[in-house]
């Protein structure tokens, strides 16, 4: 006899293979069961008692259907019977459970196969991932939103560069750096706290540093904490940065005496006042005509929502700007397939087609705006939100449509719904990488002028047909 067989423990006994079969069900976090050809539970584990908030007692010898409920066994009972016939599988799907709610499930189902053939039944194995599905749709959904806002910087840049006038290179290239360091700034703030918001004075600081003078003495800003949601954070970094521009041409911050205060308060029902003060040192003479920096602050403020005063006094400039939503108090302490667009062949003009613009990205809706009006469309618009879309559509004739997938959060489908009541065609642009609509052609952010217009010319030519 070897030194092995002389060491080797005994083969427990049935009795006690069962009950260490038995503790060790037990003791595993998935469900596991025994389920026979009359599609009666026969054995369950520990497991199933958390599931069912019941004693397994209730269970075992009740009909599968009369325990999972009639929703769950619809879902099941084609595995149950292929289990039964003898097949080996798995199922990993979303199952709603009486008693135990709606889980997302990966289910083994192991026939019962005897040494003559017969099966009394099966072995199911079922695992919940529900967690792990959240967790992976959350992140298929972070990556699309990611996908979708470096999209629409790209655009906005993109507008910005076709839309900042030109004197020079030296005072192009200077304004338009200003203006794509500004949304870089803002973007840098919005991936810190993960687009969850930015705080208005970290905001504010880091859009006049580098007005600042010496040891920053010119600027003063003050207020109560507040958050700005990330819809409202780069359309008020630009505001900020043409107004600092302008300051440091021709107003406050063009003169070593010259002060600049920011203050900031929250009225009723949530309204931020915002005020921007500036005492040049100096008398200071309202301009007599209205730069694109001001047109860009118009649109900017109506992507916002907000209202803008300027007030223009002998020692410098005074704006006040209220946000009515998009702004909120905060404590001190913290912080489907894709679809390719129309071809571009053929003829691009748009002459005497009327065409709605709903776009709630301002700059880029002042950039579509020029386009479309230089291809010789009448522009309707451009709308930022679904309700200005559908009263511009009954108000005015239009001819077709280009429309934004998604505003400031909300899908488009009721326009697009009106506009396919009319006849209307239209277009979808996007920054999404897989947009949830496929009854239109899609365009990516950012669209090559030609594109746009061939996808909106080919649309009409096919309606008139």
């Amino acid at each position: 006899m070897s030194r092995d067989d002389q060491t080797r423990p005994p083969d427990p006994s049935p009795p006690r293979r069962d009950l260490l079969s038995g503790a060790m069900a037990d003791a595993v976090p998935i469900l596991i069961s025994y389920v026979d050809r009359d599609e009666r539970y026969r054995f369950v584990n520990r497991a199933y008692e958390r599931w069912f908030g019941v004693d397994r007692a209730q269970i075992e010898g009740r009909p599968l259907r009369e325990v999972v409920g009639d929703l769950a066994y619809a879902r099941l009972a084609g595995h149950v019977r292929r289990a039964l016939a003898g097949e080996t599988l798995i199922f990993e799907g979303e199952v709603e459970y009486q008693g135990a709610g709606v889980r997302f499930i990966e289910a083994r189902y192991v026939p019962d196969i005897t040494p003559d053939g017969e099966i009394p039944g099966y072995y199911a194995l079922i695992t919940d991932i529900t967690d792990r599905k959240r967790a992976e749709e959350t992140e298929r959904l972070l990556i699309r939103e990611v996908d979708h806002r470096a999209k629409n910087v790209l655009t906005v840049v993109q507008s910005l560069a076709q839309l900042t006038p030109f004197e020079s290179k030296d005072q192009y290239v200077q304004a338009l750096s200003g203006r794509i360091g500004s949304l870089a700034r803002a973007h840098s703030l919005l991936s810190t706290t993960r687009w969850s918001g930015v705080d208005l004075h970290d905001l504010l600081e880091l859009e006049l540093d580098p007005y600042g003078g010496e040891a920053g003495e010119q600027i003063a800003i003050l207020g109560p904490p507040a958050l700005i949601d990330a819809q409202a954070a780069q359309s008020l970094a630009l505001v900020v940065h043409e107004l600092a521009t302008n300051a440091s041409k021709y107003g406050a911050l063009s003169r070593p005496l010259g002060r600049l205060n920011v203050s900031w308060g929250f009225g009723d029902a949530g309204v931020l006042h915002l005020t921007w003060r500036e005492d040049a040192g100096a008398s200071v003479a309202a301009p007599t005509q209205r730069g694109f920096g001001s047109t860009l602050i118009q649109s900017a403020v109506k992507q916002l929502g907000a209202r803008i005063e300027h007030i223009w006094r002998p020692q410098g400039l005074k704006v006040r700007l209220d946000l009515l939503s998009g702004a909120q108090p905060r404590p001190a302490e913290g912080a489907p397939v894709y679809r390719p667009g129309l071809s571009a062949e053929g003829d691009t003009s748009l002459e005497d087609q009327h065409v709605l613009i709903v776009e709630d990205e301002a700059v880029v809706a002042m950039e579509l705006t020029r386009m479309l009006s230089a291809a010789g469309a009448t522009v309707v618009g451009p709308a930022g939100t679904i309700e200005e879309a559908l009263a511009l559509l009954d108000a005015h004739p239009v001819d077709c449509a280009l429309l934004d997938v998604n505003l400031g959060g909300l899908p488009i489908t009721p326009v697009a719904h009106a506009l396919h009541r009319r006849g209307v065609p239209f277009v979808y642009l996007t920054g999404y990488q897989e947009p949830a609509v496929d009854d239109a052609p899609i365009l990516r952010k950012p669209v090559p002028a030609h594109v746009l217009l061939g996808a909106l010319a080919r649309g009409t030519q096919l309606t008139a047909q």
